[in-house]
Parts: structure tokens; sequence; C-alpha cells
């Protein structure tokens, strides 16, 4: 039996609010949503089906430029499901955003990666009209 239902909401730290706002609200178009009185600077984004993305500043946690700029697998990130994922790559290319593409294995799923100025990866996952390779799989359990 699990210990949860569903998942509720996703937490990240951003040095500067301005421009975490200005990533998510304008760049990605989430939509922001009300968030409590905290006595600390946040923002939170609606993300459907009752998941939320919840920004909370912590200008303490600067992360190395390697992790700000590089995009790699293991980084930690949270995805986005879209419909198309070929138009979401292609706007991502249109703004300009330093991205990590590829396609998915065994299911063929679009993986677009792109970070905010802090660094913090945000995936867009969803079908594809491409015919790459798919990548091989490892076992569930094998590590």
């Amino acid at each position: 039996m699990s210990l949860f239902k569903e998942p509720n909401h996703v937490s990240i730290t951003v040095t500067d609010v301005v421009k975490a706002r200005e990533f998510y609200s304008n760049v990605l178009g989430l939509q922001e949503i009300p968030r409590p009185a905290f006595d600390f600077p946040g923002i939170w984004y609606g993300l459907g089906n009752g998941l939320s993305l919840h920004i909370i500043l912590n200008d303490e946690l600067v992360r190395p430029a390697v992790e700000r700029e590089r995009i790699t697998a293991r980084y930690p990130h949270f995805a986005l499901w879209t419909d198309d994922a070929d138009e979401t790559a292609r706007r991502i290319a249109d703004l300009g955003l330093p991205c990590r593409d590829v396609v998915s294995g065994p299911t063929g799923l679009r993986q677009v990666f792109v970070k905010d100025p802090d660094g913090n990866m945000v995936e867009f996952i969803g079908p594809t009209k491409s015919k790459e390779a798919v990548r091989r799989m490892e076992p569930a359990g094998r590590h």
C-alpha cells in the first residue's frame, strides 16, 4: 500500500523571485495562483490536476555555474506533460532557451529540458512524430 494518493506540489528554491516570475510566468506561461502569507518571498503556480509548483526564495543557495548552465539528465528536475512535444520544442527554440532535446524509449516520448535562471531544470514530455532511435532501457531494480 502506498503512503500517498497523488502528488500535491513540487517546490524549488530560487535566489531572485523577480527573475523566477519572469521565467515561469512570461517565458513558460505558467499561471500564478494565490499563496499563503508566509514570512518569506515566493510564488505558487497551478500545474493542473491539483498539482502546484511552489517557488521559494533562498538567496543563500547559489548553485555552481556548471549546474546553472549545463543540462545533464542526472540533475534534479520536474516534468510537465505536453500534448505536442514537437510544438513545445519549437517554441522553446524560438525563445532561444538552451535545451536538451531527446526521444525516450521505450515510450518514444520526446523530452525537452530547460533551466531557469537559478539552474532548476524543467522537463517538457509528450508525444512526437519524430522517428528517432529508441534508447536502451535498464530493467527496474537494477541499481
